[in-house]
């Protein structure tokens, strides 16, 4: 099968990492659904593929829904005929102590990042499986999923349930020959938080980020990148390696090398606390 006969679907597309996934798919030859809850957005950003000359079409779709995720698997099959890369990508941030955000603050942010990115993979699991070749499945996590930082309990453990989800899931579907990667990105130049609270519901006035919390995510997530490289980055830059590391089915996908020391450090703590229990162990035949 060519690339050119390859189909992508990346949701969140119309901005930010789900516009710079879009990108390379297309360049790299792919037909390309972009579906976004701002369908004007997706629009611009299908226009501005143009010169690659791929198959690029927008959809609106709010991840939320249900109904609203079949009809998009639904919209794909009848215009593509096949989806053989699945982009989960859509998310929201909010800030806040746990004791800070309201119940409807919490289900919010679960019902887009955590529901919505499975609902996505429940209504295109049957495309995917009808659809021939190399077929991916594409999760984006966070950094935030290896190591936490105060006023991100909301946000971090979304990312968390993803890389689990991600990760059971790659066992499960590989027995059908369906891969699945999980991408964890580092900080990136983009309008997420702005496009979080203009996504927030009326009537959860909960600010999705304020400039004290702000300072306090930036103490605990700032970190020395190697060779002084710039801990920020566009999201180009962070979708580059993208289409090659699904094509060799890698299971973990990183933007750009940062906070690795704190996730050293978080997997050295649960290893040493293995090697605790095992040096604490009696003989499992005494009392």
């Amino acid at each position: 099968m060519t690339t050119r006969s390859r189909v992508a679907v990346v949701t969140g597309a119309g901005s930010g990492l789900g516009a710079a996934l879009a990108g390379e798919f297309a360049r790299s030859g792919c037909g390309v659904a972009l579906a976004d809850i701002d369908l004007a957005n997706a629009e611009k950003v299908t226009e501005g593929l143009a010169t690659t000359g791929a198959r690029t079409r927008a959809y609106r779709v709010d991840v939320g829904s249900t109904e609203s995720l079949e009809a998009l698997a639904a919209a794909v099959a009848a215009d593509f005929g096949a989806c053989h890369v699945l982009c989960a990508n859509v998310g929201v941030q909010q800030f806040g102590t746990i004791d800070s955000l309201r119940e409807e603050d919490w289900r919010w942010i679960y019902d887009v990042n955590v529901h919505g990115s499975v609902g996505t993979v429940r209504a295109f699991l049957p495309l995917l499986r009808a659809s021939e070749g190399q077929r991916s499945v594409l999760f984006t996590a966070s950094t935030s999923a290896v190591y936490p930082a105060r006023r991100l309990v909301a946000y971090t453990s979304t990312k968390y349930a993803i890389l689990g989800i991600a990760e059971t899931l790659r066992l499960e579907l590989g027995e059908e020959g369906i891969g699945v990667s999980v991408m964890l990105p580092g900080p990136m130049a983009t309008t997420h938080l702005q496009s979080s609270a203009a996504a927030k519901p009326d009537g959860l006035d909960t600010p999705v980020f304020v400039a004290e919390q702000i300072a306090v995510v930036s103490e605990d997530t700032a970190e020395d990148t190697a060779d002084g490289a710039d801990a920020m980055i566009s999201p180009e830059y962070a979708a580059r390696n993208v289409v090659a590391d699904l094509a060799a089915n890698e299971p973990y996908i990183v933007s750009h090398f940062v906070h690795a020391g704190r996730a050293r450090t978080r997997f050295a703590e649960i290893l040493d606390a293995f090697e605790r229990a095992k040096t604490s162990e009696t003989p499992r035949n005494e009392p």
